[in-house]
C-alpha cells in the first residue's frame, strides 16, 4: 500500500500553494496592449494584397466563359479559334450591317467607265456587219440602261441582305463601269468556233468587277448578279412584248 504524505513534513505539498481559479468571464473589452500605441498589430496580409490595382469584381471570367462556351486549354486560358476558320468565315460574306457600296468616290471609277463603254462601242463597230452606227449606238444604250437595272440589283440586294446600300453615287459609278466591263468582253470578236464563248467570259469579267469594285464577298456578289440577271430578263421580255405588239398592229393596218 503506497504510503501517503504526511502533511506534517517539510516537503509535504500545502494546500495554500495554489492560486484560486477565477470562475468570472474575462472582460471581453480588455486586450492584450500593442507596441504602437494607438495601431493594432496584424501580421496576416490584406485579403486584397494579391489582387492588382483597378481589378474588375462585378464579372467573373470563368463563369463567362462556361455561359459563352468559349474552349480553354489545360491551364484554364481562353483557346484562340482555328485560322482557317477565322478565314472561312471572313470570306463567306461581308458583316451584316456594312454598306454595300462603302466608297464615296464616283468620278474616277465613272471616268473608266466611260472610256471602257467608247473601247466597247469602238469594238461593235469594227466587227459589225452592217449598220455600224446602229451596233455602236445600241453598245452605248446598253451601257446606260444596264447600270439602271444594276443600281436596282443592289437595292434588291441590299433589302435581301439587310444591309444599307451606301454612297450612292459611288455605288453607280461603280455598277457602270461594271457593266463597260461585260460590254467590252462582249463585243469581242473570239475567234472560237463557238457562239457564246463572249458571253461567258464577259460574265466573267462582269462577276470579277463586282468583286473587285465593290469590295463584295464572292456570295453576296453572286446576290447582286443573280438581281441583276433576272433585272435584264424583265427588261428583254418586255421589250419582246412591245416588238410583237408593234408587229401585229402593222399586220393589222395592212390587211
Amino acid at each position: 500500500m503506497a504510503d501517503t504524505p504526511d502533511p506534517n513534513k517539510p516537503n509535504a505539498p500545502s494546500s495554500d500553494s495554489h492560486e484560486p481559479i477565477p470562475l468570472e468571464p474575462a472582460d471581453p473589452h480588455q486586450s492584450e496592449p500593442s507596441s504602437t500605441p494607438g495601431k493594432a498589430e496584424i501580421d496576416s496580409p490584406g485579403l486584397l494584397d494579391d489582387f492588382e490595382p483597378g481589378a474588375d469584381f462585378d464579372t467573373d471570367p470563368e463563369l463567362e466563359r462556361v455561359v459563352k462556351g468559349i474552349p480553354v486549354d489545360e491551364a484554364g486560358e481562353p483557346l484562340s479559334p482555328p485560322t482557317g476558320k477565322v478565314v472561312a468565315d471572313a470570306d463567306s460574306a461581308t458583316p451584316a450591317g456594312e454598306p454595300i457600296s462603302s466608297q464615296a468616290s464616283w468620278r474616277l471609277p465613272a471616268a473608266i467607265g466611260a472610256f471602257v463603254t467608247l473601247t466597247a462601242a469602238v469594238f461593235a463597230g469594227i466587227y459589225a456587219d452592217n449598220t455600224i452606227w446602229a451596233f455602236v449606238l445600241i453598245t452605248i444604250y446598253w451601257a446606260i440602261l444596264h447600270t439602271a437595272t444594276g443600281v436596282g440589283a443592289l437595292v434588291i440586294t441590299a433589302v435581301l441582305l439587310g444591309r444599307p446600300i451606301g454612297h450612292f453615287e459611288g455605288a453607280a459609278a461603280r455598277m457602270f463601269l461594271v457593266v463597260s466591263l461585260f460590254l467590252v468582253v462582249f463585243r469581242l470578236d473570239i475567234p472560237i468556233p463557238l457562239h457564246f464563248e463572249e458571253t461567258i467570259l464577259a460574265a466573267a469579267a462582269y462577276f470579277g468587277g463586282l468583286v473587285f469594285a465593290f469590295r463584295l464577298a464572292p456570295r453576296d456578289a453572286a446576290v447582286v448578279a443573280g438581281a441583276h440577271f433576272g433585272l435584264v430578263l424583265l427588261v428583254g421580255v418586255g421589250s419582246l412584248l412591245s416588238s410583237v405588239i408593234q408587229a401585229g398592229a402593222v399586220v393589222g393596218a395592212v390587211g
